[in-house]
């Protein structure tokens, strides 16, 4: 018996956490923005494509503030 309650402690140890702590995204500013607005497009496609991400993942980061 204490063989079979030591076996299901150690699985219910093993159980998924939740992380209910969303993080802060960092914020750029005025001063990143005015340098990004003088960056073009032509040459710098896979910037802009990592930029849309970022921008993505700040999308889901707002989402993680409103419903935790």
């Amino acid at each position: 018996m204490p063989l079979l309650t030591l076996g299901a402690i150690m699985l219910w140890s093993c159980s998924s956490v939740e992380y209910s702590e969303c993080p802060i995204y960092p914020v750029g500013g005025k001063e990143v923005g005015a340098e990004l607005e003088k960056i073009p497009y032509q040459g710098y496609e896979h910037f802009w494509e990592w930029i849309a991400r970022l921008n993505k993942l700040r999308q889901e980061l707002e989402l993680c503030l409103q419903s935790g």
